[in-house]
């Protein structure tokens, strides 16, 4: 069955506000219908629109530019920090991560809850978030963190945090790899294929948890990047990354296999597996605010939603460690 989006979700997907959804229907650049008196638009209806405005840039001679469709606006340090003071007088609780989804989902149920807090949502990569947190210009980060070792997130998170004593709360682990055209015709299998001259790569954002792990994988292996093509190519979310290989503009890019639900004649080589986790510093922890959050997290609800997006796993969702100063 074809996925139908709200306003809402599609604006999500973009990474734009829900106003400029309606605004693109109106001038007729996106496809949409009626369900009685609500606006649906089809996976098909949003593909095209995609496809139509990638097809604008090459006409422009935009060939060479990364799209911008999925992703967030850059913000200067200035911007930011003023983002943030602005949030930390509102009454919410502010949550620093670039997974949307899944802060939509956690804010969703934490509203059917009496003792809860409106969630605000900051968007920062890992590396930003728990700058946030260590600054305590957040309330929490959610993180996604690429290990060998289940354990060894905790460590990695701690690193981030020197001096500060946090709880992590594990939300789910998933499958991160690099995206690829449908038959993987480069045959693309390891980070060491990105250094062939004919293959034009992607690369994540500094600062997101998939180029940290990337890194440290070409540190290791003695990887030259400089001969990376594109190594200096930064998208800001999955779904753009995904984007960037489905429009050919790229032939390959990183990010997590659920994402690749709306691209389905695109493969997937899996690199490894990440950990979502849910970071708060300990001693806010027995706030009423975090209880509330913590006993949504633990929910069936919660768990049972996650399952919805292809390869995540919840065995230890719920579970919460502890950093070390």
């Amino acid at each position: 069955m074809e996925k139908i989006y709200r306003p809402q979700e599609v604006a999500d997907q973009l990474k734009i506000k829900k106003a400029t959804v309606y605004e693109l229907i109106k001038r007729g650049e996106l496809k949409s219908a009626k369900v009685g008196k609500q606006i649906r638009i089809s996976q098909d209806q949003l593909n095209e629109y995609l496809t139509r405005t990638n097809q604008k840039k090459e006409a422009a001679g935009f060939n060479n530019v990364l799209p911008p469709v999925m992703d967030i606006p850059r913000f200067s340090a200035d911007q930011a920090s003023r983002q943030m003071d602005y949030l930390l007088h509102t009454n919410g609780l502010i949550i620093n991560s670039q997974e949307s989804r899944t802060v939509e989902l956690l804010r969703s149920l934490l509203s059917q809850r009496d003792n809860s807090l409106p969630l605000l949502h900051s968007y920062m990569n890992d590396y930003n978030s728990l700058y946030s947190l260590y600054y305590e210009k957040t309330h929490m980060a959610l993180t996604c963190f690429c290990f060998e070792q289940f354990e060894e997130r905790i460590s990695q998170i701690s690193h981030f945090l020197p001096g500060k004593e946090a709880a992590v709360i594990h939300i789910c682990t998933l499958k991160t790899g690099f995206y690829v055209k449908d038959g993987n015709p480069d045959h693309i299998s390891s980070p060491r294929d990105l250094c062939r001259p004919e293959i034009k790569f992607l690369n994540r954002e500094k600062g997101n948890g998939l180029r940290i792990y990337l890194d440290r994988i070409l540190s290791e292996e003695k990887i030259d990047r400089s001969l990376i093509k594109g190594y200096g190519d930064e998208s800001l979310s999955h779904m753009s990354s995904a984007n960037g290989v489905a429009s050919g503009l790229s032939d390959v890019s990183m990010g997590d296999l659920s994402h690749l639900a709306a691209y389905p004649h695109m493969d997937f080589i899996p690199l490894t597996e990440a950990s979502m986790d849910l970071v708060i510093l300990k001693s806010a922890m027995e706030q009423p605010a975090f209880t509330a959050l913590l006993e949504t997290i633990r929910s069936r609800e919660f768990k049972d939603s996650l399952l919805h997006f292809n390869g995540y796993e919840t065995i230890h969702t719920g579970d919460v460690s502890f950093t070390t100063p």
